[in-house]
């Protein structure tokens, strides 16, 4: 429970990316805190924001990236799948951080990872990148060990999975910004697929996937509309939680 005594020791980064978006609803109570003086000035929570009003990635920033995952074996297998499920699939980081090692099913050839209600076919490579980090199964700080752990991607102490915190940090030095590359890859993917599909493979709420793809005319527009005009750098403090369905 946060009270006006418990304020000051939040961790404010991890605390709100290691939720859902619910947690931005504290933002009113620091707010009166603040006012009231029984918090300092310093300790904030920045507004939340719907994927809908964040500037996506650029598309041949988000493909260049994607393709360096792909193929780059000098990177940290968690790393690319990680990313690749951000910028592919719009999977939220902390979706990703609590991943089981259950979700992910191999028969035969095929690789499946189940994100929804139903399983979602991984393609080459992602399918091997999957296969690679089920046998491994390593936490964060044991490189070289491993561990049992029934997460996927594994903490550093025992029984403990990745915090998204540092998941997202860790994105955020191979230059992948969740919220950025989410609204990307939905812009994208909203296109392409129903409502029905997009909800059942990507976890996305049916209210959700409903409001992407009756604005996939104009998402395709907006894109159209990218390639005629400069790309400024982006707002890179807009990368704040916010979950798959929301």
């Amino acid at each position: 429970m946060l009270t006006h005594r418990s304020a000051t020791a939040v961790p404010r980064p991890e605390w709100i990316d290691s939720g859902n978006s619910t947690r931005y609803n504290a933002r009113g109570f620091i707010e009166w805190c603040r006012k009231n003086r029984h918090i300092g000035k310093d300790l904030s929570m920045p507004a939340f924001q719907r994927l809908n009003h964040v500037r996506p990635t650029d598309e041949d920033e988000r493909w260049a990236i994607t393709r360096r995952l792909m193929h780059d074996e000098e990177l940290a297998i968690e790393d690319r799948l990680a990313g690749l499920l951000v910028l592919l699939y719009a999977q939220h980081i902390t979706v990703i951080s609590r991943l089981p090692t259950t979700t992910v099913t191999v028969d035969g050839p095929h690789t499946s990872l189940l994100l929804g209600t139903e399983p979602l076919l991984l393609p080459d490579p992602l399918d091997t990148l999957a296969r690679q980090l089920l046998a491994r199964r390593r936490g964060h700080t044991t490189i070289g060990s491993v561990s049992d752990s029934v997460w996927l991607f594994p903490g550093a102490y025992a029984g403990q999975h990745l915090s998204s915190y540092h998941l997202g940090e860790r994105l955020k030095r191979l230059g992948i910004y969740s919220r950025p590359g989410r609204t990307s890859a939905l812009m994208g993917l909203s296109t392409q697929l129903p409502a029905a599909v997009l909800s059942k493979l990507l976890g996305l709420s049916p209210e959700s996937a409903t409001a992407w793809t009756q604005s996939g005319g104009n998402w395709a527009r907006y894109a159209a509309e990218l390639q005629d005009r400069p790309h400024p750098g982006l707002d890179r403090t807009a990368d704040e939680s916010e979950t798959p369905g929301a």
